[in-house]
């Protein structure tokens, strides 16, 4: 529920000053310290859309519907760029749209519909923190991100008359990728050197 997710943000993160809105202090610290802990970890594992159904399909009425109520919550509470942000990464957790390209495009849809900054750089980190480790031999250079980086660009490419707004999000995830490619082959031509 929106009001659920204004609660656990409120746990974690305190109102912003532009908001005017200044939370009184906690009776017990150490009590609103473990809950804020708990709190933040709920937030990193969410990674459940609204919308979604059992087949992975995602309703776009009602994931657009969730996001208006939860940024309207959000910004009476005085977070609302932490909400867009902590929504985007939920986002990233999308599965691929039915016409091979990712994200779904109910999520495309409500990414460009609000068009927030916030929302589209936690879409961003959410997506690249998703990633997990991966594993090369010291000399392998950047081969695993510029592979990352083209299967981006080509979303961004498919996406980007509709969805001009989630296809300049894919191109900075490609970006990502592309520095890293170059800072891993930069590593492995440091290695060619000292042998």
């Amino acid at each position: 529920q929106p009001s659920l997710f204004i609660q656990v943000l409120s746990a974690v993160f305190k109102a912003s000053e532009e908001s005017g809105i200044v939370d009184p202090e906690p009776e017990d610290p150490e009590n609103a310290r473990r809950v804020a802990t708990q709190a933040y970890r709920l937030l990193d594992l969410w990674d459940r859309i609204p919308g979604a159904g059992e087949g992975g399909a995602i309703d776009g009425e009602t994931l657009e519907k969730w996001i208006k109520e939860a940024r309207t919550l959000a910004k009476a509470a005085g977070r609302e760029e932490v909400a867009d942000s902590r929504i985007g990464r939920m986002l990233s957790a999308s599965p691929m749209g039915s016409d091979g390209a990712w994200p779904a495009e109910a999520v495309r849809d409500v990414l460009d519909l609000f068009r927030s900054k916030s929302m589209l750089d936690g879409f961003r980190v959410g997506k690249s923190n998703r990633r997990g480790v991966t594993r090369r031999m010291p000399r392998d250079g950047g081969e695993l991100e510029r592979s990352e980086a083209a299967k981006y660009r080509e979303w961004a490419k498919a996406i980007a008359y509709e969805h001009p707004h989630t296809a300049k999000a894919l191109d900075g995830l490609a970006d990502g990728y592309e520095w890293q490619a170059r800072r891993h082959d930069e590593d492995a031509e440091r290695l060619d050197w000292e042998t």
